[in-house]
């Protein structure tokens, strides 16, 4: 006698259950692969935009200086507005007195020895400056 065994209904339900859970885990890497792959994608083209930020933002702070150097803007003065350095013997000074309003003049004053003397006094006596 030839002895036959008996499935059980269990074991038809847990192999296909198996195969279908082996597929979804294929499948599953798969996608989770493929999607890593095209967020490597797009940070090398993140990283391409902000070298191309960073090169044109180098190439701006060197057109800024440039344009904001001194002898460019002298050129700029002299060229367009007729702008040029003072000669230094006319050059205003202003003296501030210890009181009474300021005098501005390029009238140049000779000193005595006498003047010296009196300044060289004021200045000893303890009076404000």
């Amino acid at each position: 006698m030839m002895y036959v065994s008996r499935k059980s209904m269990a074991s038809y339900f847990i192999a296909p259950l198996c195969i279908a859970l082996l597929l979804c885990g294929v499948f599953g890497i798969v996608w989770l692969r493929s999607s890593f792959i095209s967020m490597e994608y797009g940070i090398s083209e993140l990283e391409k935009v902000r070298l191309e930020k960073l090169r044109e933002t180098k190439m701006l702070m060197a057109e800024k200086a440039a344009l904001l150097s001194m002898q460019k803007v002298e050129k700029t003065a002299v060229a367009t507005l007729g702008l040029v350095f003072p000669n230094r013997t006319k050059v205003v000074a202003v003296k501030e007195k210890s009181s009474g309003p300021l005098k501005a003049s390029y009238e140049v004053t000779q000193y005595g020895a006498n003047s010296i003397r009196s300044t060289e006094t004021e200045g000893t006596s303890g009076g404000a400056l």
